[in-house]
């Protein structure tokens, strides 16, 4: 497993762990709505699609409730460590990943705007 897909999980598994204490209850939701400075609305949507939860907020989270945030900088610039992987391999990560120019050129301008299931698929592919 190569180091970009090593991180690219454990970035995953930091969220997937944040989100779990958020359902299970282990933060507050006021806790939640203070950290991250999202409405009451915004927040239930989150909890009924985890999947909408930016990874600005999940750094937000993670560093609020004392979890190391070393693995959030790659995904912060995954645009361009992809950029720097052979051809081949970047084709076959895009392939996979269903990314286009135009969407990696959205997904670095903000991070935010990556979806879990194309950072799942990045990293199979690795």
């Amino acid at each position: 497993m190569s180091l970009l897909s090593q991180q690219i999980h454990s970035y995953l598994s930091l969220r997937g762990s944040i989100i779990r204490a958020i359902a299970y209850g282990d933060v507050a939701a006021a806790d939640v709505l203070r950290i991250t400075q999202i409405n009451p609305n915004s927040y239930q949507l989150r909890r009924q699609n985890p999947d909408l939860w930016t990874i600005d907020e999940i750094s937000q989270l993670a560093t609020a409730l004392g979890h190391e945030t070393n693995t959030l900088k790659p995904i912060r610039q995954l645009t361009l460590l992809l950029q720097l992987l052979p051809n081949s391999k970047q084709k076959e990560v895009h392939q996979r990943a269903q990314l286009t120019r135009r969407k990696l050129l959205v997904r670095q301008a903000n991070c935010n705007n990556w979806k879990v299931w194309e950072l799942q698929q990045i990293a199979d592919v690795l």
